[in-house]
């Protein structure tokens, strides 16, 4: 009888073992989501009447593409660190498409912009693709930001007019919230270089129209 009630015992022992390690295992670690901001004025202050403006495709590096956020340890290291605790919401170049789309619309004074991959229901003006070499934190100080950028004409016939921008902005005061503050910075400078490309296009399109114009017969 002992030796049966030892058996159910330790049998009973293992089961519950088992379940406390089946019950870790499965348990998701926490997780904090993170979406980027614009930081320039809001939309709904733009002009319904103003440029329209095609933003995207854009294309980042693969081992940025992914919810997990990705840092690097800082210096020239070539280590990249995913931390699978926080993660952008979306998706990360969701979120940088999105940003920056609303950043260049603030920026231009437009509500007519238009985000890759939807379809415009009106002429376009502009488009802009842009490629990032480099969006990450680094050493957590700063974030570093590469890119080109190219700008076409809506209509497809002038064009294209293309950019380098590439900026280190700090990380003030350092943790997560400061990370992605660094991130909006470095998206709201690259939507001013941008935009300003853009208006300086603009007026010299306006300039040639009215010479046109003006030219006699």
């Amino acid at each position: 009888m002992r030796l049966l009630r030892h058996a159910v015992s330790c049998r009973v022992a293992a089961i519950v073992a088992a379940g406390l390690v089946v019950g870790c295992l499965g348990r998701s670690p926490n997780v904090s989501l993170y979406t980027m901001n614009p930081i320039s004025e809001s939309l709904a202050t733009s002009a319904s009447d103003g440029l329209a403006i095609g933003v995207g495709p854009i294309r980042v590096p693969r081992y940025l593409d992914r919810p997990e956020w990705v840092t690097r340890p800082g210096g020239s290291t070539p280590q990249v660190v995913v931390d699978g605790s926080r993660r952008w919401a979306g998706g990360f170049s969701s979120n940088v498409l999105s940003v920056l789309g609303e950043s260049l619309g603030a920026k231009l004074g437009t509500q007519r912009v238009i985000v890759y991959p939807a379809q415009s229901a009106f002429a376009l003006d502009y488009r802009v693709a842009v490629d990032f070499h480099a969006f990450e934190g680094i050493g957590g100080e700063a974030v570093v930001l590469r890119a080109n950028w190219l700008i076409r004409a809506g209509s497809g016939e002038a064009g294209p007019w293309s950019g380098h921008f590439a900026i280190r902005r700090p990380i003030a005061g350092g943790g997560s919230d400061a990370l992605v503050g660094a991130h909006n910075e470095a998206l709201d400078l690259l939507a001013e270089a941008i935009a300003s490309r853009i208006e300086s296009l603009e007026k010299a399109r306006v300039s040639a129209g009215a010479e046109d114009h003006q030219a006699p017969d």
